[in-house]
C-alpha cells in the first residue's frame, strides 16, 4: 500500500491493518456528508414539489365556467387550451377532438372536468389509484363526444350547432306557463283527507 496522507492522525508506524481502517474511516465520513447533502436536497425538492401540487399552484382559482368574470375566464381559457393541447398529442385525440372544441361549449365543459381531475389525479394528495379511474374517465369521454354532434369537425371544417339545437326565444315564459299550469292541476287534484283518514 502507498503512504498517502489521511484525515485521521495515523502513527508512521501504524500497521498495514491501521492503515485500512482509517480509509475506511475516512470514506465512511465522506459518505455521510455527501447522504447529509443528499438528504437535504431531497427536503429542497420535496417542498418544490408540494408548492407545485398545492391547491392553487396548478388551477385556477375557480373553473366553473357559468361563475366567471373576464380575467378569470382569461385565465382558465389559457390553462384549459394548454392542457388541451397535451392531452390531444399524448393520447392521439385529434380524431376525437376537432381544433375547434372551444367553439363548442359542452366540451369546454367537459375538458374542463377532464383537466380538473387529472391535475388532482396525478398531485402528490390523491389515492394511490386516482390515475386509473381518470383514465376511465376519459374512456367514457371519449364516448359520449363520439356521440355527440359537435365532434362531427373534422380536417379544419367547423359545423356550428344548429338552430334547432337550441330553445327557441320564449322558451323561459312557455317553460314558466308549462309549471304554473302543472302546480294548479296538482292542487286541484288533491284528494281531501278526512280526519279518520279516508277520501
Amino acid at each position: 500500500m502507498t503512504d498517502r496522507a489521511f484525515l485521521f492522525d495515523v502513527p508512521a508506524e501504524a500497521s498495514g491493518e491501521q492503515r485500512a481502517i482509517a480509509e475506511l474511516a475516512e470514506l465512511i465520513d465522506s459518505l455521510r456528508v455527501s447522504v447529509e447533502r443528499l438528504a437535504e436536497a431531497h427536503v429542497a425538492l420535496g417542498e418544490r414539489v408540494e408548492a407545485i401540487d398545492g391547491d392553487t399552484a396548478w388551477a385556477p382559482t375557480g373553473h366553473c365556467w357559468r361563475d366567471l368574470d373576464a380575467d378569470a375566464a382569461r385565465q382558465l381559457w389559457a390553462w384549459l387550451i394548454a392542457w388541451t393541447r397535451w392531452l390531444v398529442d399524448r393520447y392521439g385525440l385529434a380524431q376525437d377532438l376537432g381544433a375547434c372544441w372551444p367553439a363548442h361549449p359542452a366540451l369546454v365543459e367537459e375538458l374542463t372536468a377532464l383537466s380538473v381531475s387529472w391535475h388532482h389525479a396525478y398531485s402528490g394528495k390523491a389515492d394511490p389509484d386516482a390515475p386509473l379511474r381518470w383514465h376511465e374517465a376519459l374512456h367514457r369521454a371519449r364516448h359520449r363526444w363520439q356521440a355527440w354532434d359537435n365532434t362531427r369537425c373534422r380536417h379544419g371544417h367547423h359545423t356550428p350547432r344548429s338552430a334547432d339545437a337550441v330553445w327557441s326565444a320564449p322558451w323561459p315564459d312557455d317553460a314558466e306557463q308549462a309549471v304554473t299550469g302543472d302546480i294548479a292541476a296538482r292542487q286541484r287534484a288533491a284528494p281531501a283527507r278526512s280526519a279518520g283518514g279516508t277520501t
